[in-house]
């Protein structure tokens, strides 16, 4: 048996959408075709006569629409219990390496950025060149404060940030 479903609006930043919510399923989700509304109060009445041509009284949309958002809620704890079972796990493990290796390489194509710049007699170029190096030193920068891996990694990846930050004021003060 298919579940019933209802419509409803939401907010949507500053304008309104119906949504379709089926009842014990995840939702609600937005119903592009209906488009964006002004006002909550214009979606609501426009999903209204939506539920009126599925012989839906407010009562029965409210259940509907319930147990869709409980679905959710639901859905949405299992996701975070289930993320303390991740601990240690392989996919953890290969997650935190990929990370480090992009971070790494990150920080190596800045360095050459830097290396690149010092080359070029400034401009657009140049600028460009030393504000991705910049972006890489900020990205590793926030890599070391949430890092949670070896603290032969972390070291690693402190020294690289170290060589790209005194790279970096090198090449400023060379094209200052």
């Amino acid at each position: 048996m298919e579940p019933r479903f209802a419509f409803a609006a939401q907010f949507w930043g500053d304008t309104a959408v119906v949504c379709r919510a089926a009842e014990d399923r995840p939702g609600p989700v937005v119903e592009q075709q209906f488009g964006e509304f002004a006002t909550w109060t214009q979606a609501n009445a426009f999903a209204a006569k939506l539920n009126e041509g599925l012989d839906l009284d407010p009562l029965d949309v409210r259940q509907i629409v319930t147990s869709s958002l409980l679905s959710t809620a639901c859905v949405m704890q299992e996701a975070l219990n289930s993320r303390s079972q991740w601990r240690g796990s392989c996919i953890e493990v290969e997650a935190r390496a990929a990370q480090l290796r992009f971070v790494l390489s990150e920080l190596a194509l800045a360095l050459t950025f830097c290396r690149s710049a010092s080359f070029l007699s400034g401009g657009g170029p140049t600028l460009r060149i030393l504000l991705n190096a910049r972006t890489a030193l900020n990205h590793s920068r926030q890599f070391i404060t949430y890092f949670d891996g070896d603290a032969e990694d972390l070291e690693g990846i402190a020294s690289e940030t170290a060589t790209l930050d005194t790279a970096l004021q090198q090449v400023t003060s060379f094209l200052g």
